[in-house]
């Protein structure tokens, strides 16, 4: 890549927590997660288990079916719901996950592309939220359904992402996620494999930049494209201009990081690169 030095990277340690809807009631100056989507004290008892994810695997099923059929607002409550159940649990710790398993990181390759996303939620989504999100929609469904022969004696097996952020593992499939006043903030490290993208080969040597907002209709500020320019020119000068992509020409079955990606905001993030 060519140009001149970059300004530091402004970066930033821990987010607003900031959530649409939140299924809670108010008691005595207390609040309680109450779902009324799903029955709580069934998941409680399902996710003692290693299987957990097998055992609730058609109340999931159900439930984004029903989201993906209802209004916008009945969808958003219905996956808050979801989300908000792992993300308490992972908090108290009490979902059962493994305490070892597969390295999925042992096939990571030199970084040599770089792949954009967009949350596709209000700008403000937490680390904790991302990592709730993703351990259901990413590793519990390939732990329900390993399609590499060799892995398919993990079906069943509690879940093992052998990524760690202060001492509780992880499950986010980023490396870098780029707030709306244009800092970064480090979610995965360069030396772990991101489940970002849909095809292993890419995974094992790309990093995934998450712009946190949702761009499905619309173009990133000047201040955010800015940001993730600078970000490619500091962190990765390796990765050549054409190995910048979107989520979209990775995986065709996703329109992320937004309509306006391809003729619009891309083009923009490649011209303050040149």
């Amino acid at each position: 890549m060519k140009g001149g030095e970059a300004a530091p990277l402004k970066t930033t340690k821990e987010p607003v927590k900031k959530h649409r809807l939140e299924p809670y009631f108010n008691f005595g100056g207390r609040k309680f997660f109450m779902p009324k989507y799903f029955d709580e004290q069934k998941w409680l008892e399902a996710i003692q288990h290693n299987d957990w994810y097998l055992r609730l695997s058609d109340d999931y099923k159900r439930l984004i079916k029903q989201a993906e059929e209802s209004s916008k607002e009945i969808s958003e409550e219905i996956k808050e719901e979801i989300y908000q159940f792992f993300e308490n649990h992972l908090e108290k710790g009490d979902i059962t996950l493994g305490k070892k398993g597969p390295n999925w990181d042992e096939e990571r390759k030199p970084i040599d592309t770089i792949v954009i996303h967009h949350t596709k939620n209000p700008h403000g989504i937490t680390w904790q939220r991302l990592s709730a999100m993703q351990l259901v929609r990413l590793y519990a469904t390939y732990y329900a359904s390993p399609y590499y022969e060799k892995e398919k004696h993990i079906k069943g097996e509690a879940i093992f992402s052998n990524h760690f952020k202060n001492s509780h593992q992880i499950f986010y499939a980023y490396h870098w996620l780029i707030r709306m006043d244009g800092s970064a903030e480090r979610l995965l490290n360069d030396n772990e494999v991101g489940w970002q993208v849909g095809n292993w080969e890419v995974n094992c040597r790309s990093v995934a930049i998450c712009l946190d907002n949702d761009f499905e209709n619309s173009s990133p500020s000047d201040l955010v494209i800015s940001s993730v320019a600078k970000l490619i020119k500091e962190k990765y000068p390796q990765v050549g201009l054409e190995k910048i992509v979107g989520h979209r020409e990775v995986n065709p079955k996703t329109i992320c990081p937004g309509d306006e990606f391809l003729t619009g905001w891309k083009l923009k993030i490649i011209s303050a690169l040149k």
